[in-house]
C-alpha cells in the first residue's frame, strides 16, 4: 500500500513538473558587442561627420535580454532587450560648422556625446517550432538618447527619445545532434526619409540549458526632422551567453 502511495506521489509530481514546463518558457541572455561608428548628424546647414569631425572610433557596448513564451495561441509571447550604444569623445576640430545655432570653429576643443540607447519591447509568435524556429511580431522600440555637442560657452543638443514600431523576425535553424545553431535576428522599419534597421547573425553551440554564441550586428538608422538629420551606422561583432529554461 506504502509502495503504490509512492509511485502514485511520484506520478501526479512528474506530471505536475511537466505541466508547468508547458504553461511557461522563459530565455535570457547578455551580449558583449565591439561597435564601430560611422555616419554624420546635422542641426542647422551643416553636416557633422562623426568620424572627421568628432573623433568617432570603436566602442563597446553590452544588450541583455528576456523573452517569455506560453501555450495562450492568441496572446502574443514577450521579448524585453536593453541594448547600451553611447560614444564620447574629445576633439579639436579641423574646420568649422552650424549645429544648433552655435558656431564651432576650427581649433575648438568639442566634447560630444551619441546615445542610441534602447529598450524593445517585442510581441511576437511562434510560426515554427522544430529544428527549424521561426518567431515573427512588432517590437516597439523607445529610444532615450541624445546627440550633444559642447566647447567653451556653447552647447547643443537633439533629444532621441521617441517610440518607434518595428517588424520583428527571429529564425533559428538547428543542426541535429551537435548542439550546433544559426541565427538570424531582425527588426526592421521605413517611413518617407526615415528608416531604422537592426540586423543580428550569429553562430551558437548548446549544451544543456546553455549556449554561447558569436555573431555580426548591424545597426543603422536615418532620421530627418524639418532642419535636424541623422545618419548613423553601427556594426561589429558580438559575444554572447544564452540560458533556455
Amino acid at each position: 500500500m506504502i509502495n503504490k502511495k509512492l509511485m502514485a506521489a511520484a506520478m501526479l509530481a512528474t506530471f505536475a513538473a511537466g505541466t508547468q514546463a508547458d504553461i511557461l518558457g522563459a530565455t535570457a541572455g547578455a551580449y558583449q558587442w565591439k561597435q564601430s561608428w560611422e555616419g554624420d548628424v546635422q542641426s542647422g546647414p551643416d553636416a557633422i561627420d562623426m568620424n572627421d569631425d568628432l573623433g568617432y572610433d570603436d566602442e563597446t557596448g553590452t544588450s541583455i535580454y528576456i523573452a517569455l513564451e506560453h501555450p495562450i495561441p492568441v496572446l502574443p509571447n514577450i521579448r524585453l532587450q536593453r541594448t547600451d550604444l553611447d560614444i564620447s569623445e574629445r576633439n579639436n576640430l579641423s574646420r568649422s560648422f552650424t549645429f544648433e545655432g552655435d558656431v564651432y570653429t576650427a581649433a575648438d576643443t568639442v566634447d560630444s556625446t551619441t546615445d542610441l540607447t534602447h529598450t524593445d519591447a517585442t510581441f511576437y509568435y511562434e510560426v515554427l517550432d522544430n529544428w527549424v524556429n521561426l518567431d515573427v511580431g512588432l517590437t516597439v522600440r523607445m529610444f532615450d538618447g541624445e546627440v550633444r555637442l559642447a566647447t567653451t560657452g556653447r552647447e547643443g543638443s537633439i533629444e532621441l527619445d521617441a517610440p518607434v514600431p518595428m517588424l520583428y523576425g527571429n529564425a533559428r535553424f538547428n543542426l541535429p545532434l551537435t548542439g550546433l545553431y544559426a541565427q538570424a535576428v531582425g527588426n526592421v522599419i521605413s517611413f518617407g526619409d526615415n528608416s531604422v534597421t537592426d540586423m543580428a547573425v550569429g553562430l551558437g553551440y548548446e549544451v544543456a540549458i546553455v549556449s554561447l554564441e558569436v555573431g555580426y550586428r548591424n545597426f543603422d538608422v536615418s532620421l530627418e526632422d524639418d532642419d535636424e538629420e541623422a545618419s548613423v551606422t553601427v556594426d561589429g561583432i558580438y559575444f554572447g551567453v544564452n540560458i533556455d529554461i
